[in-house]
């Protein structure tokens, strides 16, 4: 299709099977691919040799970077503020109440007690889920305080610091990409 794309991992291109490096134009690679100063280093000298359309991530533990780069760098694409708001559910739906969205009640918990107060006002069923997890990992549902004790201890277990908590709500997940 007449694009040059230049890939930035942390692996060596060796590394990379046969199509992929034949579908790529040029490889660098860095030691941390979400360290914000090493892949904003590789861009900036990119730049000084080709013009840089575009900085992309898939996988959603790298696109918190690749926006900061992209800002920093002056590359369109999707702000910070937009990619913490699709990684931050809490965050998320406190902006979408703010432009008057009708969401499921939640908030977001850094203690235990926080988590009992919201399910005491709220009920049950609630969703769990760490607040730095990908995707739905570590996304559970519970349906009963002796649920949530459990619950609460599991995702202490883990490391997770900060909890996502709302309401389980029955209905079509619906969603909007653009760029």
């Amino acid at each position: 299709v007449g694009a040059r794309v230049t890939g930035i991992g942390e692996r060596p291109k060796s590394a990379l099977d046969d199509d992929l490096r034949h579908w790529l134009t040029h490889y660098e690679q860095v030691t941390n691919i979400t360290d914000v100063g090493q892949v904003e280093k590789v861009v900036r000298w990119l730049q000084g040799k080709v013009k840089v359309d575009r900085l992309e991530a898939v996988v959603e533990a790298h696109v918190m970077c690749a926006a900061k780069v992209r800002e920093a760098c002056g590359i369109p694409g999707t702000s910070v503020r937009a990619t913490w708001l699709c990684r931050d559910k809490p965050s998320m739906k406190e902006a979408l109440r703010q432009a008057g969205v009708p969401t499921a009640a939640s908030t977001a918990a850094d203690h235990a007690d926080e988590i009992w107060a919201f399910a005491k006002e709220i009920g049950y069923p609630l969703i769990l889920k760490p607040r730095a997890g990908a995707g739905a990992q570590g996304t559970v549902r519970v349906d009963s305080d002796t649920d949530l004790a459990h619950a609460i201890t599991v995702l202490a277990a883990t490391g997770a610091t900060s909890i996502a908590v709302e309401e389980f709500v029955e209905g079509h997940e619906g969603f909007y990409d653009t760029s």
